[in-house]
């Protein structure tokens, strides 16, 4: 009982934590468009790891395949923790399923207990599992519905299974766009006899689109934490009418949240190039003492 409460103490102080809440992998950026977009791609249109994001947006999509993996450092000034994100997705005329997997693992802690006794070394890491459907139910207009498994570990002896499921809504009529989702809805997470509420996510998002640039716009409400928001830009500066897309992408975005909850402010930035449907992203952000240096690298294929 001891140790798995100073083991809960220890874990509120790592930096996967995510500042008075648990779970951040649930609710951080974790690939490079949305690290490059600040978390504020929702209004946008699928990618390959849209199942973490707004999974309403592929029944809309012109592609009808595609998948991705992206790995990076979250955190680095204050422990980096390593990250993947894998992802995949099918469409077929209005319905669409997708697959999800993705973790944080943080680095190998030595702890001590509360007299100083030392308790061992431990690796914490989460992981995320989810299966999501969406379908266009007239043009422009679609649903979603994603179930994911969690599991967490503090050590070898602590850990815990939670079940969420998120729900979203898209829409899109032209140039502009608008998402709205509830996400990570579902009770708690056990840790021995201590359960934590997951980090139940409100978001509504607006885009828009032109043959340049896609401006994009959020505002997010994160249970007990508070409001967070975020702007930002993708610009294909040589996009030409009626050619393929442009072979370069390049993102720019500043994220508002609280210094001392949920996922604080900073800004960020990416590039992505494109050839023949495969696309090399990366994301970084910056302008942050704790998240300062985060970094996300991603391969993707779509058709």
């Amino acid at each position: 009982m001891r140790k798995t409460v100073f083991l809960l103490l220890i874990l509120a102080a790592l930096p996967f934590s995510g500042r008075a809440q648990t779970l951040p992998l649930l609710y951080n950026p974790a690939n490079p468009r949305t690290m490059g977009l600040g978390g504020a791609d929702l209004a946008l249109g699928a990618d390959a790891w849209a199942v973490d994001g707004n999974f309403a947006a592929v029944a809309l999509s012109e592609s009808h395949f595609a998948m991705g993996a992206a790995y990076g450092r979250w955190a680095p000034e204050l422990g980096a923790d390593n990250r993947f994100n894998l992802g995949g997705w099918y469409r077929s005329e209005a319905l669409a399923f997708g697959l999800s997997a993705k973790g944080s693992i943080a680095q190998a802690a030595n702890l001590s207990g509360p007299a100083g006794e030392p308790l061992g070394a431990t690796v914490p890491r989460d992981l995320a599992f989810a299966l999501g459907g969406a379908w266009m139910a007239v043009p422009g207009l679609a649903f979603s519905a994603t179930a994911r498994v969690v599991s967490s570990r503090l050590d070898a002896q602590t850990s815990g299974t939670a079940f969420c499921a998120d729900l979203a809504i898209q829409y899109a009529s032209g140039a502009l766009a608008a998402g709205v989702s509830a996400t990570n809805l579902g009770a708690s997470i056990r840790y021995g006899e201590q359960a934590w509420p997951l980090p139940s996510l409100v978001k509504g998002g607006v885009a828009y689109r032109s043959l340049w640039v896609d401006v994009c716009a959020e505002l997010d409400y994160l249970a007990r934490s508070g409001m967070m928001a975020g702007l930002g830009i993708e610009a294909r500066p040589l996009e030409q009418p009626g050619e393929p897309r442009s072979w370069l992408i390049l993102r720019a975005a500043y994220h508002y949240g609280p210094a001392d909850k949920g996922l604080p402010a900073f800004g960020s930035a990416g590039i992505g190039l494109l050839f023949e449907g495969v696309e090399l992203d990366f994301g970084v952000l910056f302008a942050s003492p704790e998240l300062g240096k985060s970094l996300s690298a991603g391969l993707s294929y779509a058709f």
